[in-house]
């Protein structure tokens, strides 16, 4: 089931993961918090410093957990750029590369992508390193079979490739009703019944619309 319903969704796939057009980056990542961890990611190879960088959002990711107020005030609008600069020298020693990416942050007003960009950067490290994370959200807990049968699907149909390491975390939300949808890199795979509901409801309601 799973491997014929995935097999379906590769042959809807426009892009492929890991096959996009020659990149110093090790996937492409797309969004606003994509364009700008890959600008960072980019920055630092020049300088052999990802590891370095890796560290130091580490560490500023473990501070914003820590202090949620934290976060809402770098977000904020009403906080002037030398008071978002002071807060941001706050949060601990940085390398050269993040703490000028973070000042680039500020002047186009992206502070409130923080988190965001530190999960891409992620993304684009365990890629640098070969692995590969997949999220597979379903109705309810999925055995470790159903999860090995989707890494299956994934690696051996050929979805994810030049894959070091595989991570599957299954992730349980009721709302999707049945199905699953997974989730890799940019890409998304949509099989959940929620889904298919949706797209019955809008065919019904352009039917009757004619």
């Amino acid at each position: 089931m799973f491997r014929q319903s995935l097999n379906v969704a590769k042959a809807q796939l426009v892009r492929g993961y890991a096959t996009a057009a020659p990149s110093k980056v090790p996937i492409a990542l797309f969004g606003i918090d994509g364009k700008y961890a890959t600008a960072l990611f980019q920055a630092a190879a020049k300088t052999n410093a990802l590891a370095a960088v890796e560290s130091d959002l580490n560490n500023i990711e473990q501070r914003l957990s820590k202090n949620t107020r934290l976060e809402e005030v770098l977000s904020s609008p009403l906080l002037n750029k030398t008071a978002k600069e002071e807060l941001i020298d706050s949060l601990g020693k940085k390398s050269e590369i993040t703490t000028h990416f973070f000042k680039t942050l500020i002047e186009n007003n992206r502070l409130n992508e923080t988190r965001s960009i530190i999960t891409a950067y992620k993304s684009l490290m365990e890629a640098e390193r070969g692995i590969v994370s997949v999220t597979v959200t379903s109705a309810n807990r999925l055995a470790g079979k159903d999860l090995k049968d989707v890494k299956d699907s994934l690696t051996k149909g050929g979805l994810i490739k030049n894959y070091k390491e595989v991570n599957v975390v299954n992730k349980v939300n009721p709302s999707i009703l049945g199905g699953m949808v997974v989730e890799f890199g940019d890409y998304t795979i949509d099989m959940s019944v929620s889904s298919r509901l949706a797209k019955l409801e809008k065919l019904l309601t352009d039917s009757i619309s004619v």
